[in-house]
């Protein structure tokens, strides 16, 4: 009985990993492909040649895409954007979501109902723009910064984890004579870095692929984040590819490299900056989901 049910356990445990092998290569397949065509030369690429190894290896679709300047000014402003957005989104989660889970706060549930509604019923668009434009934030990041300051999934997320603290830690804080904003930095954020660390990761990643909002609220080019740039770039190379002719096309190097070369490059911040907090991501989403 107990060979028999270690086999079956055995035999379990060889199919997850199996699954989750499979599920692993079919993921990483179309980035290893990506990697392969950025380093390849155009005409295996066109010829379908072109899998997860480069085929004829150049640098040329990279020497290309930082000609002129154009890709860093938008990679930095993707920076900045994402830098300064996630420092004021988080400063305003935390000050928002410390008040709200206090079941004390005056007004809490019609707050609580402002949030919900707000969240189920989110503003239309040209009131949104209209507003953004009326206060003069076009054309500046503070368009892109300051009208996304509160996502209100993740102020509930921590509203919810905030409510899981234990009360007496907060009691003994304020009678040694701490007040909110004391109670909050020395007792409350230090014991809810994996919820944090989550929501951070989460303002850093809408950040960077901000898209829609730097399209409707920036027109110059020199502040468009990398998306918006991105975006342009590939439509150009697809329209030059579909309107050139057959000798134009040859000498038009690299267009498919160059699409993933500026594709690779524009995914590499969020690579390396995933594995720095990807411990606290799990843990740090159920806990503030599940804990009530």
């Amino acid at each position: 009985m107990v060979t028999s049910r270690t086999f079956r356990d055995r035999f379990e445990t060889i199919l997850i990993y199996m699954g989750l092998t499979l599920f692993a290569v079919i993921a990483i397949l179309p980035f290893l492909n990506t990697i392969a065509r950025s380093f390849s030369a155009e005409a295996p690429i066109i010829r379908g040649e072109v899998y997860v190894w480069p085929v004829n290896p150049t640098l040329d679709a990279y020497r290309r895409l930082f000609v002129g300047g154009v890709f860093w000014r938008a990679y930095l402003n993707s920076f900045l954007i994402t830098t300064i957005g996630t420092a004021v989104q988080m400063l305003m989660t935390l000050l928002a979501a410390y008040p709200l889970s206090r079941r004390h706060l005056p007004g809490r549930g019609i707050l609580m109902l402002l949030v919900v509604v707000q969240m189920i019923f989110p503003p239309g668009l040209i009131p949104f723009y209209l507003t953004v434009r009326s206060v003069g934030l076009l054309d500046t990041y503070w368009a892109v910064i300051l009208p996304y300051a509160i996502n209100t999934f993740n102020l509930i997320v921590l509203i919810t984890y905030f409510r899981s603290l234990p009360a007496e830690m907060e009691e003994a804080a304020v009678i040694d004579g701490a007040n909110d904003l004391q109670v909050l930095w020395h007792i409350i954020i230090p014991l809810s870095t994996p919820v944090i660390m989550t929501l951070t990761l989460f303002y850093v990643v809408e950040n960077w692929n901000m898209f829609l909002p730097a399209i409707f609220f920036i027109n110059d080019g020199s502040k468009q984040p990398i998306q918006v740039i991105l975006r342009d770039l590939i439509w150009s190379l697809q329209l030059q590819s579909q309107t050139a002719s057959a000798d134009q096309f040859q000498r038009m190097a690299g267009v498919e490299a160059l699409k993933a070369a500026s594709v690779l490059i524009a995914a590499i911040p969020m690579l390396v900056f995933y594995p720095f907090i990807q411990r606290y991501f799990i843990r740090g989403i159920m806990l503030g989901a599940v804990k009530s």
